[in-house]
């Protein structure tokens, strides 16, 4: 009996390895929906001009082509990294679109997440005052995660209502649904030593976990309150410890001597010290002469760090210097600053916030501001952190997005005319307009994809096309689905393989919210015949073009079947098998299968 077991073995070895076939399409099925309907002739179009895209195809920076958002935060989860900012969107819908973002109107986060750093996918907005409903205002997030004891994450979501005081939510889940744990500020000027020595804004939370588990908090900003305080050493930079539940302070809160803070607080915790980074002010630097440092006094308004492995020790704070300067220095419109330095893999990257979108609108609006992502070198064994810049061009794409996955509609590189929407429990792009579009950028078909599936509800068309919003078509699906959602799929105009640019291109009135290439294989293979002789069986049957098909045997008196392996041929002999046993054999391909036939060596 063990040596059947070997032969067995063997055989399936030998033959996965001399049958599968290489240069082939790979044959994939759809997984985006049970449900298919075949796209119809109804004589739609895209229209005859296309709409303006305020990111130009080719430049990385901003994340967002479609929404203002700022003050970024961010969190790895799963191999995906979650970035989250104050909704300028928010104020700037709710405005006349020329006017000047006084943040008031801001109740709420948004969310977006990538794991290439280039293709960002909107997740959500985070409606923060309608869950904490103490809160007037949600402005500045910074966001931790931990592991349960249970091997779940828990994700603590920090916020300032306006300049008055920080809330926490809490999830399970990157994305939500969130919560309001405490059902009140975890701190604002009544809290503990701040009733007697209050910061002018209560706001702008900075959070870390260290490597032993324990969270810590920089909070604060504004102007200097007392006689003793002034522009250099403002008083308005504070610190505590969290409780181990993470919305509960375990500590007195102390007073960090940060020189010219102004706002804009995160933490990170590298190499067992802790860096906090910050926005400083607008105060003249004549009094830097006299502080005791060997780094250049920092420009206005520009990110500048400090670090410490005593956190609540105010004297253990080291000034380390500037890291981002202000935006007008890398030629955008001056703006007030706020950053955040995310590790992501074996890279530093460093998110901030410019009008850079608004700009390129050509608006007459004033401070919507966008979120951008720059590389940044970090030496974590001196925990220094070096200058970065802010660019337009970005950062390089890490890896290319692949075309059979189900892909959400809202991931992209740009869009143009476009928003995003979430209802029901689905997240889609809406406001879809003739002559819109969305673009993803280096999509790899593998060796070939043939079909194309779209989930979408309402009435229009999508065109696909390649490497330009002008350029190839290469198919499209037309549909008219009433109210409900349908996945719509036509075959394209031709094969496609290797790594392309992807762009949808819209006419019509409808909400897309995911799709999905495939490889489908037209040929149904038949005619299965098998010829048995000493120890072996040839296998032959119907085949008209290069299909890739997998051989499945058995021993008639077994139920269980095994992979023999694959071909591209329309033929094959499994050896190794034993006389005078019956077996029995199957052939499949990506859509059909083949009858089953029997054969007994001799």
């Amino acid at each position: 009996m063990k040596k059947r077991i070997i032969n067995f073995m063997t055989i399936a070895t030998i033959l996965v390895t001399s049958l599968t076939a290489c240069g082939s399409a790979t044959a994939s099925d759809f997984t985006i929906s049970k449900d298919l309907v075949d796209t119809q002739e109804l004589g739609y179009s895209v229209g005859n001009s296309l709409t303006e895209a305020y990111k130009t195809v080719g430049e990385n920076n901003p994340i967002s082509s479609v929404t203002f958002f700022a003050d970024p935060t961010s969190v790895e989860y799963n191999g995906r990294l979650y970035v989250y900012g104050t909704n300028d969107s928010e104020q700037y819908d709710k405005g006349t679109g020329s006017d000047e973002n006084t943040y008031g109107s801001i109740g709420s986060l948004v969310c977006y997440s990538t794991d290439d750093m280039v293709n960002w996918t909107y997740e959500c907005t985070i409606e923060v005052t309608d869950i904490a409903t103490w809160a007037g205002c949600s402005w500045a997030p910074s966001i931790v995660s931990r592991e349960k004891s249970n091997g779940k994450t828990e994700f603590f979501l920090y916020f300032a209502n306006g300049a008055g005081g920080i809330g926490v939510l809490t999830s399970d889940s990157p994305t939500g649904p969130w919560k309001d744990p405490l059902g009140k500020a975890l701190i604002d000027n009544s809290t503990g030593a701040l009733a007697k020595d209050p910061v002018y804004w209560c706001f702008d939370p900075g959070v870390v976990i260290d490597d032993d588990g324990v969270g810590w908090l920089a909070f604060g900003g504004g102007s200097a309150v007392h006689d003793d305080e002034d522009g250099m050493f403002t008083g308005n930079c504070r610190l505590v410890k969290l409780g181990s539940d993470m919305i509960s302070l375990a500590s007195d809160i102390v007073k960090i001597p940060a020189v010219y803070h102004f706002e804009a607080n995160e933490l990170n915790y590298i190499n067992g010290t802790y860096v906090l980074t910050y926005c400083s002010n607008y105060t003249d630097r004549y009094a830097w002469s006299s502080y005791d440092s060997d780094e250049d006094a920092p420009t206005t308004c520009s990110m500048v760090y400090m670090t410490s492995t005593d956190p609540l020790n105010p004297d253990s704070w080291v000034y380390g210097g500037l890291y981002l300067s202000n935006p007008s220095r890398y030629g955008f419109p001056f703006s007030n600053n706020h950053s955040h330095l995310q590790k992501f893999g074996d890279t530093y990257y460093i998110l901030y916030q410019t009008v850079m979108l608004l700009d390129n609108m050509n608006s007459s609006a004033s401070g919507y501001r966008s979120i951008g992502v720059d590389v940044i070198d970090v030496d974590e064994d001196t925990v220094t952190i070096s200058p970065a810049t802010m660019t337009r061009e970005g950062v390089e794409q890490l890896k290319d997005l692949n075309a059979f996955s189900v892909n959400q509609a809202e991931t992209a590189v740009t869009t143009a005319g476009i928003k995003y929407h979430t209802s029901d429990g689905k997240t889609y792009i809406t406001s879809i307009s003739d002559g819109d579009w969305s673009a993803v950028s280096s999509v790899d078909f593998g060796n070939g994809a043939n079909a194309f599936a779209a989930t979408v509800r309402g009435k229009g068309i999508i065109e696909v096309r390649l490497d330009s919003v002008d350029g190839t078509v290469v198919g499209n699906v037309q549909f008219n689905t009433g109210s409900d959602f349908q996945t719509i799929v036509c075959t394209l105009d031709k094969m496609v393989s290797g790594t392309h640019d992807l762009y949808f291109v819209f006419g019509g009135s409808f909400v897309f919210d995911e799709w999905q290439f495939a490889y489908i294989s037209d040929e149904t293979v038949s005619g299965l015949s098998a010829n048995a002789s000493t120890g072996k069986v040839k296998l032959s049957w119907n085949s008209s073009t290069d299909s890739e098909y997998t051989i499945y045997y058995k021993r008639s008196s077994s139920s269980e079947w095994k992979i023999a392996g694959t071909t591209t041929k329309s033929s094959v002999s499994i050896t190794g098998l034993m006389s005078g046993v019956s077996y029995q054999f199957v052939i499949k391909n990506s859509t059909s299968s083949t009858d089953i036939v029997t054969a007994t060596p001799s």
